[in-house]
């Protein structure tokens, strides 16, 4: 509590352990003020282990389910087992951190294997309850964790993680968790060391009910920990840095016997022996465990660079001592090394050092020539070509460049002649390939992907990250995913990326691997990893190059020499050694040349740049087709234009309305792609055309540009929108996981599958929802019965719908309690309901929950469960494509496809075959959510990867659609190296864990992307729904976050159409002939009329006279009457000619007007 004060005393604990202390420098003790709890396990027996605090009103900690074994000389071994099993775990006082904004907890333990790739909390300050608050620390390595740090308060969970495991199995480590609220931050310590830390808005004083505090059983249905305590401690107080570190060493001297055993067991696997050499000798240090000192370091360094003398001349000894350390106890162990004379000559000398001066084969011109290896000189001697080289500096174009290279001790020389390109400066870039230094997952820049290579462009001696900053090239696993699932231990890392251009044209990569995190995978002690790209924007993985060294490989690059024509390859030892070799070959080691000394000026990297949390790196020129197509990739697209559309012509006198004008509009794209979009016509702009006067109007409207809410839905994650034909009525239907707190197994108030159904896209959402204009139903709830009578009691996972067999369809996954009586996700199988249909094969209301049939598990064909290693499958997709039915789902962490038959949706017709695994660190460990959407002649499958949670990112896989490639086959299918879609700033909002999409269309025909988001929205820390709208790029991918300005500038939303009101092509003017007889002759009467809206002049013309009316008035009538002189006339015409100025043009038209034969006799 904040308002205790305890008084500093040493406590018993800092003294018992002083008396192993070993001969090292002195170091201060482990603190005492603040001190509110210590618990030496140390203690041969008995179920309560005293607090040693000095002053504490604290209690002992209580050792639940303990039996005599479990203690040992130097600690209480932690059994482990399921959480309601008899496995041991220790009970600490209550409200031990009650009140307190600032504490530091520190365990030293020791962690199983099955401990390091599991959950667990390591120690836990708060209740039973797992719903709303904790303190806690866990050394969970797998599952896309690290070691960490976590408070949870009002049911919002804020975790601080290392960057890389850095923990063994099954070897003592000391845990220190900080928590400073005064400065608001968190961090954790390994073995005295910071390996996290973070700003924190929650504290302990925030978990309010403390009233179960342990260690090694966790609020959450997870295991027990297993391993051992040696030592505990909690401060309320947040230690200093050289606090913890006195901490750590202090319990790390309990240890000394065991750790000394480990120092030696490191050296006594070099196999160390004594050397006679003349050459530089490989000091191994077993990954940087094991550093060298030499008694006479002017003939041996300690780097191994031996300054052997020349002939004739007598060698030396030396004496290397080698020293390995863990945790400050040391082991070492000493070698003689024997120098004998040097017998390489003049020449050979010459022509090694002339070895370390390369000209990289492509250049922009302008670039200077590199620096001459020390102790030489370098003159250009000619030029071939259209190459030019003044003063050092390139330019010109393509040809050759001959140099002599100078040793300038003897005298010697050796040329050198290198072929060039030379891109114009204009329109070359230079590109920028690095890591990044891991910060937070809550900046997308966790070890997993700053851990990768990343490209920037130049422009301005300044660098423009492309992938907002995110890699692009990612290491694949260490060895293929196992047919039985990934594993976490082999997801891989890189540093130091290094980009050259190959001798064909393409690009070449190598780097450190590490593994995931960052830490040693034990290749960096003699290897490098390489990967080739055509372009950039795919790599092709050739795997670990051994540099035949065993002394480290840091920093690793490489040119091409093309005077030689072989890789020359550069790196530092661990020791801080220059070293170079060349391959002929960088894929056969067998072409690999003679390990040297030296630096390579031409592989010299990056040390700053302009980059939020750049590492290492380097450059390489670029031509503008390269750099256009990686806009085009990892750039921003945006809307550069709209085409206008098309004039509407419209008769006068006819009606116009929206539905005359076009229904979309073309948009042009920065990378040259093109978009429809819709247009909402302005009521008022139409009604202001006057179709009753012919002439030109301007109608104008908006593109239509629905900005969704965020989220859209609240705790629904999984989400699937499916816009569906219900009988003659366009309706779109919505189905998700409920994951209220993040609880998707068994979660609050009950598992249950809800659905929405509404007649638009927003309608859907949460706020018609609240606005009375929807509700949700629950189709399943727990303890609902599938067909074969079990009671489905979870889950209720990934649902989807789709149509199959004309049949409305939702493919999910259902879970049964367990062994403990509990919601079990192993025990879950991918399922399918279907909509009934009334006796005229009417669907029935699906927002019925009695309208659907009985779950049924989708069964192999034989009738097996699809996945009997673990029973799980889950998150099944459908797809049709060249006649064919598939599903495909996830098991054993990954993606699998099988033939089916629409008849039968409950069984396969094949045999199931994995198509994806997970291969990388940004989808490590799991690809799950498969989505298939098919245009223009490929098939675009997303999936999602990277477990579930603030680093869920989405991956892409193709292939060729409508032309019967079996699906089935792996090879069908090619997958991206890197995400399509990840977290990031969306439309100004950071938006973490996107993932788990699907294809979608709304009202007008727009592509849409459904998926969720990690959020702390209204404080309940699941995952909720989100709606974007699809663009394709140029290059024929999906661009998933275009942000509302891209997708339309402003300066483009309105639109304008023009339309024209056309005039009749004639004049509406009739004629009408009558007869009669006046004195026994007859007498015709021709009458005209003016049916247009305007003064017409109008003539009639017949065989018995013509009549000139003038300007008859619009809408008028006139008559005239001819006199024929004849008893009777036969049938005949009457011409009436009209002439009107229209819209300030002539118009003229002629009516033939027929009459009848008439007679007076």
């Amino acid at each position: 509590m904040s308002t205790r004060r305890r008084l500093a005393f040493l406590t018993a604990l800092a003294v018992g352990a002083a008396t192993f202390a070993t001969a090292q420098p002195a170091v201060a003790a482990a603190p005492v003020d603040g001190l509110v709890a210590a618990y030496d396990f140390r203690q041969p027996s008995g179920a309560t282990v005293p607090n040693t605090a000095m002053g504490s009103s604290f209690g002992p900690a209580t050792v639940r389910n303990v039996q005599s074994a479990d203690w040992t000389a130097s600690g209480l071994t932690m059994r482990g087992g399921a959480k309601t099993s008899t496995g041991n775990w220790v009970e600490l006082p209550d409200d031990i951190l009650a009140g307190d904004r600032s504490a530091t907890v520190v365990a030293e333990v020791k962690a199983s294997q099955a401990m390091l790739n599991s959950f667990h909390f390591l120690w836990n300050v708060g209740n039973e309850s797992a719903a709303t608050e904790y303190f806690f620390a866990s050394l969970n390595c797998g599952s896309g964790r690290t070691p960490l740090v976590g408070v949870k308060s009002d049911g919002v969970e804020r975790l601080v993680g290392a960057s890389s495991c850095g923990v063994a199995a099954d070897q003592w480590v000391n845990v220190a968790s900080v928590v400073d609220g005064a400065a608001g931050r968190a961090s954790l310590y390994l073995d005295g060391v910071r390996v996290a830390d973070a700003a924190i808005d929650r504290t302990p004083a925030d978990v309010r009910d403390q009233s179960l505090n342990t260690i090694g059983r966790a609020p959450w249905p997870d295991p027990l920990f297993q391993g051992a305590i040696s030592a505990f401690r909690v401060y309320d107080r947040a230690l200093s840095a050289t606090e913890v570190a006195a901490t750590a060493q202090t319990d790390a001297e309990t240890h000394a016997t065991e750790l000394r055993a480990q120092a030696q067991a490191i050296l006594d696997a070099l196999a160390l022996k004594d050397i006679s050499t003349s050459a530089d000798i490989d000091l191994p240090t077993s990954g940087g465990r094991v550093t060298w000192t030499s008694s006479n370091p002017a003939l041996v360094a300690p780097d191994g660079t031996v300054t052997a003398p020349v002939a004739g001349q007598p060698g030396g000894t030396a004496q290397l001592t080698a020293t390995a350390a863990v945790r400050g106890v040391t082991a070492t162990r000493t070698i003689t090394v024997t120098v004998t004379a040097s017998t390489e000559t003049a020449a050979q000398r010459a022509a090694r050092l002339a070895g370390r001066f390369v000209i990289p084969s492509v250049l922009e011109s302008g670039s200077t020539l590199p620096t001459a290896p020390e102790g030489t000189t370098v003159a250009v001697r000619s030029t071939d070509g259209g190459v030019v080289v003044t003063d050092g500096v390139v330019s010109g174009a393509d040809g050759s460049i001959t140099v002599r290279v100078t040793d300038i001790a003897t005298g010697a020389t050796a040329d050198r002649t290198f072929a060039v390109t030379v891109l114009p400066a204009d329109s070359t870039a230079q590109l920028l390939a690095y890591n990044r230094v891991p910060t937070l997952v809550t900046e997308a820049n966790n070890a997993d992907v700053a851990l990768s290579m990343h490209l920037a462009v130049g422009e301005d001696d300044a660098w423009r990250p492309l992938n907002e900053n995110y890699g692009i090239f990612f290491p694949k696993t260490a060895v293929p995913v196992p047919a039985n699932g990934p594993r976490d231990g082999d997801i891989r890392s890189l540093r130091d990326p290094h980009l050259f251009t190959l001798e064909d044209g393409g690009y070449g990569v190598v780097a450190t691997r590490t593994a995931r995190g960052g830490g040693a995978d034990g290749t960096q002690t003699s290897s490098m990893l390489f990967a080739r790209s055509a372009d950039l924007r795919s790599y092709d993985e050739v795997g670990m190059v051994d540099l035949g060294v065993t002394s480290g490989v840091n920093d690793p690059a490489a040119v091409y020499d093309s005077a030689a024509d072989r890789y020359v390859v550069s790196w530092t030892s661990d020791a801080g050694a220059a070293m170079y070799t060349s391959f002929a070959d960088l894929g056969d080691v067998s072409t690999r040349g003679e390990v040297r000394r030296g630096e390579v000026a031409a592989t010299v990297d990056v040390d700053e740049a302009e980059v939020a949390n750049f590492d290492s790196g380097n450059t390489v020129p670029v031509d503008a087709d390269t750099l256009a197509a990686l806009e085009v990739r990892f750039g921003r697209v945006a809307n550069t234009g709209v085409t206008a559309p098309a004039r509407v012509e419209i008769a006068q006198g006819a009606t116009v309305d929206a539905a005359a004008l076009a229904k979309r509009v073309e948009l042009s794209y920065s990378d040259g792609s093109k978009a429809t979009r819709p247009v909402t016509w302005d009521a008022a702009s139409i009604g202001a055309v006057d179709t009753s006067t012919p002439g030109t109007y301007e109608v104008t409207g908006t593109i239509k540009q629905p900005e969704y809410a965020t989220p859209f839905a609240d705790e629904r994650a999984d989400p699937s929108v499916f816009r569906y034909d219900l009988n003659g009525q366009q309706k779109f239907l919505m189905i998700a996981t409920e994951d209220i707190y993040g609880g998707n197994i068994d979660p609050q108030g009950g598992a249950h599958m809800p659905i929405r159904i509404a007649n638009s896209i927003e309608d859907l959402s949460d706020d018609a929802i609240r606005a009375g204009r929807n509700v949700e139903v629950d189709l399943l709830r727990r303890g609902d019965t599938d067909a074969e009578g079990r009671a489905m009691t979870g889950c209720f996972w990934a649902p989807e719908y789709h149509v199959i067999g004309g049949r409305l369809s939702i493919l999910f996954m259902p879970c049964y309690d367990g062994a403990n009586g509990r919601p079990d996700m192993f025990t879950g199988q991918a399922s399918i309901i279907q909509l009934k249909k009334d006796a005229q094969g009417r669907d029935l209301d699906p927002a019925v929950p009695a309208n659907w049939t009985k779950a049924q598990k989708v069964l192999r064909a034989g009738g097996g469960i699809l996945n009997p290693v673990q029973t799980i499958s889950l998150d099944m997709t459908y797809v049709e494509d060249s006649g064919q039915s598939y599903y495909v789902w996830q098991q054993l962490g990954a993606l699998f496809i099988a033939r089916m038959d629409p008849a039968d949706p409950t069984r396969l017709t094949s045999e199931p075959v994995r198509i994806l695994a997970p291969e990388y660190a940004w989808d490590n460990v799991i690809a799950e959510g498969p989505n298939v959407y098919a245009r223009d002649g490929k098939l675009y499958l997303i999936y999602s990867g990277s477990t579930v949670g603030d680093t869920y990112t989405t991956g892409l896989a193709l292939a060729t659609a409508g032309e019967n490639v079996d699906l089935t086959s792996p090879s069908a299918w090619s997958k991206l190296n890197y995400p399509i879609q990840k977290s990031g700033v969306f439309n100004g909002s950071w938006q973490l864990g996107t993932g788990h999409g699907m294809w979608s269309q709304d009202e007008d025909d727009n592509l849409l992307y459904v998926f969720h988001a990690r959020t702390d929205n209204n404080n309940l820390s699941g995952r909720d729904m989100f709606v974007r709208r699809v663009h394709f790029a140029v290059d024929g991918l999906p661009i998933f976050d275009m942000e509302s300005t891209e997708e339309v500038a402003p300066d483009n939303r309105r639109v304008t159409a023009t339309v024209v009101v056309t005039a009749p092509a004639g004049l509406e003017v009739t004629g009408a002939v009558s007869s009669r007889c006046i004195a026994g002759k007859v007498t015709q009467t021709v009458t005209v009329r003016n049916a247009e809206g305007f003064p017409v002049t109008v003539t009639a013309k017949g065989p018995y006279g013509t009549k000139t009316f003038g300007a008859l008035a619009a809408g008028k009538s006139s008559s005239a009457a001819f006199t024929t002189r004849a008893g009777s006339i036969p049938a005949g015409t009457v011409t009436v000619d009209a002439a009107a100025t229209v819209n300030g043009k002539a118009v003229t038209d002629t009516v033939s007007v027929p009459f009848a034969a008439a007679s007076c006799g």
